[in-house]
């Protein structure tokens, strides 16, 4: 005696009739529609997991828009937080006045400002000649009226710490120890906590070695999400080995 399937047909033993055949091809078709519709759906998951997660879905609560205060001994700081996520900021410490306007965000418990593209100062490497016997030379090409007592510049040795200070108005003149002699040069700008790139000094060439500064956006603070502490309704700005504390001391101004 053959054995069928339930409803099949005994005389053709592992065939499936028509009714089993369309319950079979109509399971397989939902099966391929779940899994194309997981598919379709996984770019558009990924794509809303991405945004919630990045700085640009954090919020702006109008509860910390406005106008703060971070005048402290020796400096005056200010803070504008605009309810559209634009921010203004300025500081003046001693011979620095600092800038900078772009946007803002709230993540967490720390507000992020990352400023409007600017083009930082740097330093461009001229090249070198020969200096006076036992002497090592840098000169320094700045913008007219700006003093090149406001620049650092430091040398590297293979046997000894690193030696350097401040540029007078002819630059950086060393007696150089021939046993020991310089490494590489690089300059500072302390005041903008600038750092220029070390330069190998080529003893064949000569150890007077000629620098450009070039200012471009100086004064122009370049944040790059840079987080400001939320204490107590205050802001906390790490800055030139300082703490600014702003304090919000009003709205901030209608846009212009």
């Amino acid at each position: 005696m053959n054995d069928a399937l339930p409803g099949g047909n005994a005389d053709a033993p592992g065939k499936l009739n028509g009714r089993e055949t369309a319950m079979i091809d109509r399971a397989a078709h939902d099966l391929h529609g779940e899994v194309r519709k997981d598919i379709a759906m996984r770019p558009l998951l990924a794509f809303l997991i991405a945004t919630i997660a990045s700085p640009a879905f954090a919020q702006q609560p109008a509860s910390l828009a406005g106008h703060y205060d971070g005048h402290q001994m020796e400096m005056g700081a200010e803070l504008i937080l605009n309810a559209n996520g634009r921010f203004q900021y300025g500081v003046a410490y001693g011979a620095l006045d600092e800038e900078a306007e772009g946007t803002w965000v709230l993540q967490g418990d720390h507000i992020l400002l990352t400023s409007d593209p600017v083009t930082p100062p740097r330093f461009v490497f001229l090249g070198q000649k020969p200096a006076p016997a036992g002497i090592f030379r840098l000169s320094l090409d700045a913008p007219e009226g700006m003093s090149l007592q406001y620049f650092d510049a430091v040398l590297s040795f293979a046997h000894r710490q690193p030696q350097g200070g401040q540029l007078t108005e002819d630059g950086v003149s060393i007696p150089i120890d021939a046993k020991d002699p310089p490494l590489t040069a690089r300059l500072f700008l302390p005041m903008y906590d600038l750092k220029g790139d070390p330069i190998p000094i080529d003893p064949a060439k000569g150890y007077w070695l000629s620098f450009r500064f070039e200012p471009n956006d100086i004064g122009k603070a370049d944040f790059r999400a840079a987080p400001l502490a939320l204490d107590e309704g205050d802001l906390l700005l790490e800055r030139f080995g300082r703490t600014i504390r702003f304090h919000r001391d009003g709205d901030a101004p209608p846009p212009e």
